[in-house]
């Protein structure tokens, strides 16, 4: 009996039924379950058009596969710790995760996450899928990008079409679902020479902002 289990984690954009479709692969090559998790960073019943457009492609795509999928909340915990629980609920063995700036997933890359999953699941295989760049596919499901400044405010980091003479944070350039009348949407940044692209809830930056201290 096989006791290979697959998780892919995604998160909110266009490069998750990429991500999805390579789970289901493996779990088809190797004839193992499949479970695709997926968190968002707000209540579920708050989630945009744009979102449950996301979401339920997902669910239809795992679960015609034969998959289960999991869309959890994260009331503020830590990537790693709700990839590690769900993965071990689920007894995974093979976690497949994506190489993406515009998602929370991004911290991957930085090594401590990577840490630690292993310290808390052991003996997993931990696959890092490479996924497309952003721009291309944004024409599909975004509004022409505009540029736009980042404040810091009460809520946190925000947005903002004028300043109105508050200190600019960074500039950037926000894509904007289409089809919702909030500012929801990606936030295309440059930071230290790399593009990222953090998630934006009306008008909010939902994904950390970690900007280096600038030398004098």
């Amino acid at each position: 009996m096989n006791s290979e289990k697959i998780m892919v984690c995604v998160y909110y954009g266009p490069n998750g039924e990429r991500l999805i479709r390579r789970g289901i692969h493996l779990s088809q090559l190797i004839q193992s379950p499949l479970c695709v998790l997926s968190v968002i960073d707000h209540p579920i019943d708050e989630m945009d058009q744009q979102e449950e457009k996301y979401v339920e492609a997902w669910c239809k795509l795992t679960e015609e596969a034969g998959g289960t999928f999991v869309l959890l909340e994260s009331h503020g915990q830590e990537a790693a710790d709700i990839i590690a629980s769900t993965a071990q609920k689920h007894d995974v063995t093979q976690l497949i995760i994506g190489q993406s700036a515009q998602t929370r997933w991004q911290e991957i890359m930085k090594g401590s996450i990577v840490n630690d999953l292993l310290e808390k699941l052991g003996a997993i295989d931990l696959h890092i899928v490479a996924v497309q760049r952003m721009q291309a596919q944004l024409e599909e499901t975004h509004e022409e990008g505009v540029d736009v400044e980042v404040v810091q405010t009460t809520r946190g980091y925000e947005i903002a079409y004028e300043t109105h003479g508050r200190p600019i944070v960074i500039e950037g350039i926000f894509f904007k679902d289409m089809h919702t009348d909030f500012d929801n949407g990606l936030l295309k940044l440059c930071i230290n020479g790399e593009y990222q692209y953090l998630k934006v809830f009306k008008g909010k930056l939902m994904d950390e902002l970690v900007l280096e201290p600038q030398s004098l």
